[in-house]
């Protein structure tokens, strides 16, 4: 039970990772006219941290966003290159790109996680 909490903050602090060097490199590494105002939803790494879905959204007119999404897929090899780069670690997940359809359902899910923490915080106040 322990060492499935431990693997399981093991696995969020990977995503974590994984997105904040993936917005790094988006924003600083990558000169492709195409690929507009996009923003990393969800980061869900497989159990062995081997592969990385990435759920992403991007910004403007439907076709603006096709381009992005495409230029970002296109890319995936030079973003794993500069993966490799940064990450000190033996390997270097394979990315998956995945739009991400799901976006209220998320905003939903983060609403309930928030109400409960409250609870929990004003159970702890009595």
């Amino acid at each position: 039970m322990e060492n499935e909490k431990i693997f399981e903050r093991k696995k969020l602090k990977f995503a974590s990772m994984i997105k904040r060097m993936l917005d790094e490199i988006v924003r600083k590494e990558i000169s492709d006219p195409r690929i507009g105002f996009i923003t990393f939803t969800d980061i869900k790494p497989s159990s062995d941290m081997k592969n990385v879905s990435v759920f992403v959204d991007c910004f403007g007119s439907p076709e603006e966003q096709k381009k992005s999404f495409e230029a970002l897929k296109d890319a995936r090899g030079y973003i794993r290159h500069i993966l490799s780069k940064k990450l000190s670690m033996r390997f270097v997940p394979s990315i998956e790109f995945l739009k991400d359809e799901n976006k209220a359902q998320r905003v939903e899910e983060i609403l309930k996680e928030l109400k409960k923490e409250e609870k929990t915080d004003e159970r702890k106040d009595i």
